[in-house]
């Protein structure tokens, strides 16, 4: 069996071009909100999640830089831990574990809404997601459609 902590994530290139990059400096983005690509992943995933919008991928599919196992061994243990706890809870069982690459899948598309509510925002003029504030903001303050 796959370990699901060392499957690599999946992402629409539109996504990195338009989100990762930009909000994670590490790689040369313009706003130091993130130290990390995997961070404004797990942002657009908490976001996808929490707003019950899961979103298949569609090519361009970006490179897969990171997985679970990236992100502990750079301070996000309990980011990962959370992923696969929101994975669980929307997938109604731990049997979605059974198969990583499921649970794994199940992940990257909530991210991937998250993703396009994240660029839906900014498109309506939404420009502040440089202050990590504002990120919070976004997933603990706005109104979800429950």
């Amino acid at each position: 069996m796959e370990d699901i902590f060392e499957i690599r994530f999946s992402f629409e290139q539109k996504a990195k071009d338009e989100v990762i990059t930009k909000f994670a400096n590490k790689q040369g983005g313009q706003f130091n909100v993130f130290s990390y690509h995997w961070q404004p992943f797990v942002w657009a995933a908490v976001i996808g999640f929490l707003r019950d919008e899961r979103r298949p991928l569609t090519p361009p599919i970006a490179d897969k830089p990171f997985s679970l196992s990236t992100m502990r061994a750079h301070e996000g243990e309990n980011d990962a831990r959370a992923l696969i706890c929101m994975c669980i809870a929307k997938a109604g069982t731990l049997d979605i574990l059974k198969n990583p690459q499921d649970a794994i899948l199940l992940i990257n598309e909530y991210a991937n809404g998250g993703f396009y509510h994240i660029m839906k925002l900014m498109e309506n003029g939404e420009n502040s997601f440089n202050d990590m504030e504002k990120v919070k903001q976004e997933i603990f303050s706005r109104e979800l459609p429950y």
